[in-house]
């Protein structure tokens, strides 16, 4: 376990609860993506290490763990922190642009390649970033995750689905979240800052993973809608390569 954990300034800017969510979804990578100590592991959007600390208990020294991020304040503390300690651990600044995250980013989310050799990772996850693409975006970034992940290996993502039983509860004024705006397939939370949280139909989500070569094995519901049964506060997909 590495020594310290970031500063607050750090752990706010991924959302808090550092330990709390890092344990929770290690947990959820196991149960549902069926991690094991020895695999290879792509973190898309690794922020600030609060998925790589757990891992760092339960991956062994066969299995290795590549993280990147736009970042560079996060990257910088896990190269630090995490890769000092644990070498099968590296991190890799990515310099594209958001609004909000890296306004001065050089690159854009539809022209970067992963910078991975095709066919290297058992196991692909990202939390908390299919909820700030734009479609284009999301479908770029599947065709890389499929394109780096091992044919017979496992994608595990968090997003927001706006069925009908989420867009009742909004009504119902339940959730957390109201979408009230449509950009082409996307729902928006914000139009002046379309990327701050973005909801698809199960529909448009599904096309795009037909589009990329994926199917979903699995499908949990989250809370942020204002479920009383869910399995954590973003919906949970796991995809596999299509045969």
């Amino acid at each position: 376990m590495v020594n310290q954990l970031p500063p607050d300034h750090l752990q706010q800017f991924v959302g808090g609860n550092f330990e709390q969510v890092g344990k929770e979804f290690l947990t959820l990578f196991q149960q549902f993506g069926g991690l094991k100590q020895n695999d290879s592991v792509l973190d898309v959007g690794s922020g600030v290490g609060r998925m790589a600390v757990p891992l760092t208990t339960f991956l062994s020294t066969e299995g290795l763990y590549r993280g990147f991020d736009i970042s560079k304040e996060g990257i910088d503390w896990s190269i630090a922190n995490i890769s000092s300690e644990y070498p099968h651990f590296q991190f890799e600044h990515i310099n594209i642009y958001n609004h909000l995250y890296n306004p001065n980013g050089s690159l854009t989310s539809t022209g970067f390649h992963f910078p991975y050799e095709a066919d290297t990772f058992n196991f692909v996850f990202l939390t908390s970033i299919f909820t700030h693409l734009m479609e284009d975006e999301m479908t770029h970034y599947l065709h890389e995750i499929n394109r780096v992940m091992k044919k017979d290996g496992t994608c595990l993502l968090t997003m927001f689905i706006v069925n009908d039983e989420a867009t009742d509860l909004i009504k119902a004024g339940k959730s957390s979240l109201q979408f009230p705006h449509k950009v082409g397939e996307a729902s928006i939370e914000n139009l002046a800052l379309p990327n701050a949280a973005v909801g698809y139909s199960l529909d448009t989500v599904e096309a795009m993973m037909n589009k990329t070569n994926f199917v979903r094995s699995e499908l949990k519901f989250g809370s942020w809608c204002g479920r009383t049964q869910f399995t954590t506060y973003q919906d949970l997909l796991v995809l596999k390569k299509k045969r």
